[in-house]
C-alpha cells in the first residue's frame, strides 16, 4: 500500500503514456487500414467491368459459376457491391488521384532494384532504378529515354560505367535484338546533367520494333566495383493508326456531358480512346469516359460522355478540363462476328494466330480542352440502367 501511495502518481502516468500509445498506434493502423480501404474502393468504382464478376475484390474473369465468386460473399454483399459500381456506365467512370494509372496515364513507374551479394545472398545496401520517361514511344520521330542511377546505403549516388547494352522486342517468351540505343552522362542527347552519375539512354524504334520492349543493362558500380544485370521495359508503336488533330467541342445531352474530339485516321479499324475530366478550378479529377467503335480513313469525331450523375456526385460547376486524350487500334487477329456464329465460329477463333502485338498506340493529346460554363445542376442526377444491369440484377438475386 505504502508503495501504490508513493509511486501511484508516477504509476498513473506512465499508464497514460501507454494506453496513449497504444491509442496512437491504433489510431495510426486504423488509418492506414482505411486509406488502404478507400484505395481499393477507389479502384473498384473507377473500372469499367463489373467487379462482383469473378474472383470478387480482385476483378477477375468469371469462374464459371454464372459470375458468383467462390470467396464467401453472399448474394446479398455481392448485390450491395454490384449496385454501388452499377450506378454509373462501363464506358463513364468516376476517378480520382488515387487512381494512379489513370491520372498519369503516359508515366511508368518502376520499382528500384535492391543489389544482393551473390555470395552471401545478403543485400549490399546499394539500390539502382533504370526509369523509362514515359511508358510508351508512339512513331517513328519519338524518342524513348531511359534514365539509370545506383545508390549507397546513404542514399548518395555513386559512380556507374556501362559494360554493355542491348534492347529487345519480347515476343512469346522469346527475345530478339532490335536497334541499339544511345548512352552518355555528358548532358546531350535528353541527359539533363553532365557528369550527375544519371546515365540516360536514347533509343528511337524502327518500323519493325512494334511491340513490348525490354533495355538490358550490364553495369559496373559503387567503389567496391560491384557487377549486375538491370532491365527496364516500355512499348514501342513506331506507326501511328490515328491521332488527335487538338479540334474539339462540348455540350449537354441527355444530362450528361459530350466532349467531342476530332481524330484523324490514317489506318481504319476498331478502336479504344479514353480521355480524363478535371475540375478547372482546382485540378481536382473527376471522371474517365471510353470511346470503343470503329473508325474510318479520314476526320472522324467521336463523343466522349461523361456521365451526368458523376458530374452531379462530385458536386462541382464547369468549366472544366478535358485531358489525357489517349487510345489504340484494336489489332486482335479475331473478329467479333465470330462470337455469333456457332461451332464454326468457334473453330475460326481456336485457329486464329497473329504474329503482331494486339494494338497500336494512337499519338496523344496531353494538353488540356477547357469546357464552356456549366451549373452542376443541370446534369441528370439519375443512376446509369440498360437491359445487362437489369439482367445482372435478377441473376445475383437468384441466388439469395
Amino acid at each position: 500500500m505504502d508503495l501504490i501511495r508513493r509511486y501511484g502518481v508516477y504509476l498513473a502516468v506512465v499508464i497514460l503514456v501507454v494506453v496513449g500509445l497504444i491509442f496512437y498506434i491504433s489510431k495510426d493502423n486504423t488509418g492506414s487500414d482505411q486509406d488502404a480501404s478507400e484505395k481499393a474502393r477507389q479502384e473498384r468504382m473507377a473500372s469499367g467491368s463489373d467487379p462482383t464478376q469473378g474472383d470478387y475484390g480482385s476483378g477477375n474473369g468469371s469462374d464459371g459459376s454464372g459470375g458468383i465468386p467462390d470467396d464467401g460473399a453472399t448474394p446479398e454483399y455481392i448485390l450491395e457491391k454490384y449496385l454501388e459500381w452499377a450506378e454509373y456506365p462501363p464506358f463513364s467512370r468516376p476517378m480520382s488521384i488515387l487512381n494512379h494509372d489513370l491520372a498519369f496515364p503516359f508515366i511508368i513507374e518502376n520499382s528500384p532494384d535492391y543489389s544482393i551479394d551473390p555470395k552471401t545472398n545478403e543485400p549490399t545496401g546499394y539500390v539502382c532504378l533504370f526509369q523509362p520517361k514515359t511508358w510508351a514511344v508512339i512513331g517513328n520521330k519519338d524518342m524513348m529515354y531511359v534514365t539509370l542511377e545506383c545508390r549507397d546505403k546513404a542514399r548518395n549516388r555513386v559512380k556507374v560505367s556501362i559494360d554493355s547494352h542491348q534492347v529487345f522486342k519480347e515476343w512469346e517468351g522469346q527475345r530478339f535484338g532490335v536497334v541499339s540505343a544511345s548512352v552518355n552522362d555528358n548532358g546531350t542527347d535528353g541527359d539533363q546533367t553532365r557528369g550527375d552519375n544519371i546515365f540516360t539512354f536514347s533509343w528511337k524504334p524502327q518500323k519493325p520494333d512494334w511491340g513490348q520492349m525490354s533495355l538490358v543493362a550490364e553495369i559496373t558500380y559503387g567503389p567496391e566495383n560491384l557487377k549486375t544485370t538491370l532491365t527496364s521495359s516500355f512499348f514501342s508503336s513506331p506507326s501511328i493508326p490515328a491521332e488527335f488533330n487538338g479540334v474539339f467541342s462540348d455540350s449537354l445531352q441527355d444530362g450528361s456531358l459530350i466532349v467531342r474530339a476530332v481524330v484523324n485516321v490514317y489506318k481504319k479499324g476498331k478502336y479504344h480512346l479514353e480521355a480524363n475530366l478535371k475540375d478547372e478550378k482546382n485540378g481536382e479529377y473527376i471522371a474517365y469516359a471510353v470511346y470503343d467503335g470503329d473508325l474510318v480513313s479520314g476526320s472522324n469525331e467521336v463523343e466522349f460522355t461523361f456521365f451526368g450523375k458523376i458530374l452531379r456526385d462530385k458536386d462541382l460547376d464547369g468549366p472544366y478540363l478535358a485531358t489525357s486524350f489517349r487510345g489504340h487500334r484494336v489489332n486482335l487477329p479475331i473478329d467479333p462476328e465470330w462470337f455469333n456464329q456457332g461451332a464454326e465460329g468457334l473453330r475460326k477463333i481456336q485457329a486464329a494466330k497473329t504474329t503482331e502485338p494486339d494494338r497500336e498506340l494512337v499519338l496523344p493529346y496531353k494538353d488540356e480542352y477547357k469546357t464552356k460554363y456549366y451549373k452542376v445542376e443541370s446534369f441528370s442526377n439519375a443512376a446509369w440502367d440498360s437491359a445487362d444491369k437489369q439482367n445482372r440484377i435478377r441473376q445475383i438475386k437468384s441466388l439469395q
